[in-house]
This record gives structure tokens, sequence and C-alpha cells, in this order.
């Protein structure tokens, strides 16, 4: 049974594609390297709190060791139209994850034994915090639909379309975070680029 209401926003770039730099004997970039705790550690905070999350899913991972840090940075630093656009992008996320939860939920599964990893996070704004939960929620819907996979109540291709619509959600809130404010209407419209006509 697939997911018929869950609409995956425009692709946007990736935020967070590194540069090539130094690698280890692996090959592969020790993943302590992206956290960049040195931004976060500039910002003077709004709030301050530290949170251990357990995450499951590579996407999680993924982004809370290149993205995290860097949206959480530029979410206490918005100002005027870009944190308009921020809190908007917010509310159409938390609303499909809401509709996204309840049909999970909804689907009949099969448990599963589950071994979470952990991160530290420090949170030093409010849409941060909003931020790990909605990756919280991530996780909880990648649990559902495996669970559900596993009893074959739900299609791997449907599952697929679902935790993809769900990652683009997220990463177009990191992909806002990316402009400066001055590149924002004061309603919240990101404004195209100088020399740009449209």
């Amino acid at each position: 049974m697939a997911v018929t209401d869950m609409e995956t926003p425009e692709a946007e770039p990736n935020p967070s594609a590194p540069a090539p730099t130094s690698k280890g004997e692996g090959g592969l970039r020790r993943l302590d390297r992206l956290t960049n705790d040195t931004r976060l550690a500039r910002i003077n905070a709004d709030t301050l709190a530290k949170t251990e999350l357990p995450y499951h899913s590579g996407f999680a991972r993924e982004f809370l060791r290149g993205d995290f840090n860097f949206a959480a940075a530029k979410m206490t630093v918005a100002r005027g139209g870009k944190l308009i656009a921020i809190e908007s992008e917010f509310r159409v996320a938390e609303g499909w994850f809401r509709k996204a939860m309840a049909w999970a939920n909804d689907l009949p599964k099969r448990q599963t034994p589950s071994y979470p990893e952990f991160v530290t996070l420090e949170i030093k704004h409010a849409m941060s915090g909003r931020l790990v939960r909605l990756l919280t929620i991530y996780d909880q819907l990648f649990l559902l639909t495996m669970g559900a996979l596993i009893a074959r109540s739900l299609g791997s291709e449907a599952r697929q379309g679902t935790l993809e619509a769900a990652q683009a959600r997220i990463k177009k809130i990191a992909y806002l975070c990316i402009f400066d404010n001055d590149r924002f209407a004061p309603e919240g419209i990101l404004l195209p680029e100088p020399g740009q006509t449209h």
C-alpha cells in the first residue's frame, strides 16, 4: 500500500557536499571530522542544551555528521525573511511527518531488534531543537516501515519512496539555511541571485 498524498519537495542542491580532503588509511574521511563543532562554538546561544540522540538510519547518521551543525549555526543567526522561510518549511515538514507517521503506525508490521548508535548534539536555538525532533521522527518512520516491509504489508519501492520524500523535507530546511539573510524577501521568499531575471 503506497502513500499517495505525500509529495516530495523540488530537489535542491546538497548543502553539505564536502570538498575533497586528505583520506585516512581506509580511503574514507573520518566521520568525527565532519561534525564541525567549531562552527557552533562561535555562536552565542539563545538556549543552551546538550542531548544524546539515538539513531538507526543511514540518512540520520549522514545528516547529523554532515549537515546538522551547519544548519543549526545558520538558524541561530537567521533574521527577517529567512527566519520566516525556515519557519514555514518547518510547518510544512511537520505536517507531512504527522501524516506519514499516522499512515506508518496503521501498517501491519513485525517487531525486529534494533541497536541504535548515539551522537551528542549541542542545541543553541529552538529551531535546531525542532530539527532534532524531525530527525527523531524520521528515524521512527524508518523503523516502522522496516517492520512493515518484513511483515510484507509494504513493498520496498513504496518504502523507499516514502523515506526519500521524508529526507527531502528535512534537506529542504537545511537548503534554506545556506543563503544569507539578504537573499530573502521580508515575506520569506528566496530571491533569485543578482543578475538572474527569474
